[in-house]
């Protein structure tokens, strides 16, 4: 009963330590955020003396977050239908067929993971110029579904293994096919495992900045990172503005995770050590 005890006060205790670690640094963005300028470079870690909401409505103007927004989104929300697709029915017959060739695309999959992308940086750029897709929507879009696909096809294989196949053999005896069988029955199974790979991959797609950078260069086509960027200077950068700014590119994020929350460990573990 005391060993238990003892443990539980430990745990407690790293867990307020964790706990003051994750919150103090956001009560440090908040106060910046609302602070003016001159407050800024006085007092940069002390609270506010006089709140600035207006830095929240200057920023959405100046940086034309609207715009960014747009483009965020849409960039976002293609790329991982794009990614959900492709990635669920590559791992589908990676799972479930044993065989060399299958066995050879997972490891191709696999090695995806391990090329950083600034290898394929340049080689890159000379396809979408010839493709003529740079400083399109749909370049930036093709680009995240590829270097997001091996990652996420590791985590849908790894769930699947962990789904009976006795599903599948009962659909097979009332008539369904292999196509049937994976929309109607297994991909709705997967619904834990797609939770995490929406919230893995929006974060690296949202808040990516060098792919935008490279090959996005018209204003009206630029993304959150780009359009906070934007506040920074040679000589001076606007940190109040930089602040909100990320207050409100982060926003989305987090209603994503809430409402994804409760799929997003399961998906997780069953993706990361069945099979």
């Amino acid at each position: 009963m005391k060993k238990t005890l003892t443990s539980s006060l430990v745990a407690a205790a790293l867990l307020l330590i964790w706990a003051l670690i994750v919150i103090v640094p956001l009560l440090i963005l908040i106060s910046v955020t609302v602070k003016s300028p001159k407050e800024m470079l006085d007092s940069t870690f002390a609270f506010p003396k006089e709140w600035m909401w207006s830095n929240f409505t200057e920023a959405w103007q100046t940086a034309h977050m609207l715009t960014a927004f747009g483009n965020s989104l849409l960039i976002t929300a293609f790329s991982l239908i794009g990614v959900v697709i492709v990635s669920a029915f590559a791992a589908y017959p990676i799972a479930r067929v044993k065989s060399r060739l299958t066995g050879s695309f997972f490891l191709y999959f696999i090695a995806g993971i391990m090329i950083p992308f600034p290898l394929s940086m340049i080689p890159l750029y000379k396809l979408l110029k010839m493709l003529d897709l740079i400083n399109t929507h749909q370049g930036v879009i093709l680009i995240y579904i590829a270097i997001t696909i091996p990652f996420s096809v590791f985590l849908y294989t790894g769930f699947l293994k962990g789904v009976p196949k006795e599903l599948e053999e009962s659909a097979l005896i009332d008539g369904c096919g292999p196509l049937r069988t994976f929309l109607t029955i297994i991909f709705p199974l997967m619904k834990p495992v797609t939770a995490s790979v929406i919230i893995t991959n929006s974060l690296t797609i949202w808040n990516d900045f060098l792919i935008p950078l490279l090959y996005l260069q018209a204003r009206e086509n630029r993304t959150i990172p780009m359009a906070i960027f934007s506040f920074t200077g040679q000589y001076n950068s606007n940190w109040a503005m930089i602040f909100s700014a990320i207050v409100l590119g982060a926003l989305p994020l987090v209603i994503t995770f809430l409402l994804l929350q409760n799929q997003f460990i399961k998906g997780i573990v069953g993706g990361a050590v069945k099979g």
